[in-house]
């Protein structure tokens, strides 16, 4: 018994050994310390802020001596909580535009949703003509900025009654328009569905396009109708794409600021993102970072209870098996052109209305003159008059313009930039990660920015950055700051887009690289990166375009030195410098639209590439 027992004894040791080993080669390979690293990083700047932005919820700041003579900064306090919740201004400063917020984005985001899935089915499901190019139009709205299309509706349904000049309805009808139709919820609810309705759209026409029309066509050979086989068979099949489109747009509305701003404040109709701006503006931190803490609440509650919904009924919704597929699209017949038509009327009123609205605008001398002896470049390239625009020179010759072009485009450059490398290394260590659990931990920090509206994120960063902690300084005012949360705030596309591409790419190569001694850098550096640049750099120019129009995340730590074009135009704004803020929104827009097009030749390209390779 004893001689067959040292054997055993005698291998185990060896076996331990080698176990320790490999621990320990893994605990110190560069793989393990970049994820460990970057886990650090993410967990500072994404929910470190979450715990400082309530601790400051807690205690009195340096304003709050306004109200209590009695408060001392730092110490303990519910007041800021019971004052929002159960005080006097609990009515104004909470449940009024938390009512207006669940209104106007769930009524958007249902708006969107049906415009978006419709046009969805239309340009995937049938066989309308000009399908090519009308998706690309029908995206524009998206694109472009949100202000840019508040803008239009302002100067389309301008009331006098309001302050200001007549708006185009007026001008061309005659009379002026109702209120509601110019300010409020309405306007707000509409404008919100036009901007998002073509990312409902590009939700359900993935969904759509996986759709075996075997299911269809069988229903119509029994005789049913197109639309009894839409409302019994097509939806109820697409509903998780539905579903998904309806909360994530629903995420995006309730925290939007620039609509809500343009068309609700002129009349004092507060959503909570535009009350949370008033809040801090004011000096009223503690209850703006209150109303920034109940819209992530409102957002992750919405994410978790549907992914609960969608994760627990996922088998009613299988519509691609072993038995075989089918895609054959739905013939309109006589309604070919009329859907056709239709559908053009939507791109043209949602994506280039606006934009050429906007444009004739700024050519005009005095805002709410239409005719063309009206008609000047003044705003482009005259230089300052005290006669115009309070003495603010046109584009071409303004300081402060040009100074926010340059600050637009380096921080959209250096963020975009920045989020493609960090999301390919994140993407990278997700995919290839041996320690599979700090891989998982790593990408869901890397996701946690999505659940917070951009307005909540930039009051997390103004809490967080006002001060230094430690070694790391004070950065409120800085260009940093703003590069920061740029980057952070788009690390849940950028992580996706690295971590598809690296999925493509096979293991041999790195593999053998390994096997003649390459350290992890060099094959990062020598093979991962080129073999997977036309993705990053796809991925690069979509968060450049996303940087580029970016109004609501910043909004609040912009400081004069730092101020970039949207910023500026936000400004304008307030200034009633109509001409101006148009002017400034128009060439966001172009640069926005400059940059999507760039995107979708590299998309282009690189399925070409694709393509040929199958081919060879």
């Amino acid at each position: 018994m004893l001689g067959s027992a040292a054997p055993e004894f005698g291998t185990a040791a060896p076996r331990l050994e080698r176990w320790r080993n490999k621990f320990l080669s893994r605990l110190t390979s560069a793989q393990f310390l970049i994820a460990v690293g970057l886990l650090i990083v993410l967990a500072y700047l994404v929910i470190y802020p979450l715990f400082e932005l309530i601790w400051r919820t807690l205690v009195w700041g340096a304003g709050d001596r306004r109200f209590n003579r009695s408060a001392v900064e730092g110490e303990f306090t519910s007041h800021h909580w019971y004052e929002i919740f159960f005080g006097g201004s609990s009515s104004s400063m909470l449940l009024d535009p938390l009512w207006n917020t669940m209104v106007t984005g769930g009524a958007a985001a249902v708006l969107a949703l049906l415009m978006g899935g419709l046009l969805a089915w239309v340009v995937v499901r049938t066989d309308m003509p000009g399908k090519r190019w009308l998706q690309p139009v029908l995206t524009l709205p998206y694109v472009i900025p949100s202000f840019a299309i508040a803008l239009a509706w302002e100067t389309l349904f301008k009331s006098p009654a309001a302050g200001g000049q007549p708006g185009l309805f007026d001008a061309t009808f005659g009379f002026t328009p109702p209120e509601w139709l110019s300010f409020g919820a309405v306007p707000i609810i509409i404008t919100m569905a036009i901007h998002y309705f073509p990312f409902a759209l590009l939700l359900v026409a993935g969904a759509l396009s996986t759709l075996d029309s075997q299911l269809e066509e069988c229903a119509e050979i029994q005789g049913a109708s197109r639309f009894l086989i839409l409302r019994k068979i097509t939806f109820p099949i697409v509903a998780p794409a539905f579903l998904a489109a309806f909360v994530l747009t629903f995420g995006k509305t309730i925290g939007t600021f620039a609509l809500p701003f343009l068309l609700g404040a002129p009349i004092e109709y507060y959503t909570l993102a535009t009350m949370l701006f008033a809040n801090i503006k004011l000096g009223l931190d503690a209850f703006g970072y209150i109303l920034a803490i109940v819209l992530i609440v409102i957002t992750g509650a919405t994410m978790y209870f549907t992914f609960k919904i969608i994760g627990t009924n996922s088998k009613r919704f299988e519509t691609i098996s072993g038995k075989g597929f089918k895609g054959n699209l739905t013939r309109l017949g006589r309604w070919r052109w009329p859907v056709f038509a239709a559908t053009f009327t939507v791109a043209a009123l949602a994506a280039i209305f606006p934009i050429a609205l906007l444009g004739y605008q700024t050519v005009m001398l005095v805002d709410g003159q239409y005719g063309l002896d009206n008609f000047t470049l003044h705003y482009w390239i005259g230089e300052s008059d005290p006669r115009y625009a309070f003495g603010e020179p046109g584009v071409l010759h303004n300081d402060v313009i040009l100074g926010a072009t340059w600050n637009t485009l380096k921080l959209a450059l250096i963020g975009s930039v920045l989020a493609a490398v960090i999301g390919l290394v994140i993407g990278y260590i997700v995919v290839r990660g041996r320690v599979r659990w700090l891989s998982n931990l790593l990408d869901q920090a890397a996701f946690i920015p999505f659940l917070f509206p951009s307005i909540a994120f930039g009051a997390l960063y103004l809490s967080m950055f006002a001060e230094s902690h430690g070694p790391i300084p004070a950065l409120y005012g800085t260009f940093t700051l703003l590069v920061l949360i740029s980057v952070v705030n788009k690390l849940p596309y950028s992580v996706r887009t690295g971590a598809s591409a690296v999925t493509q790419l096979g293991q041999s190569l790195e593999e053998a690289a390994e096997i003649q001694g390459a350290s992890w850098f060099t094959r990062f550096w020598r093979i991962v990166v080129p073999l997977t640049m036309p993705g990053v750099v796809a991925g690069t120019m979509v968060s450049f375009v996303g940087i580029m129009r970016e109004l609501t995340l910043i909004i609040l730590l912009i400081t004069p030195s730092t101020r970039v074009l949207m910023t500026v135009g936000f400004r304008y704004i307030e200034e009633d410098q109509t001409q101006l803020s148009n002017a400034l929104v128009l060439i966001v827009t172009v640069l926005t639209i400059i940059g999507e097009l760039i995107v979708w030749k590299l998309g282009k390209s690189k399925l070409e590439k694709l393509r040929d390779k199958t081919q060879d």
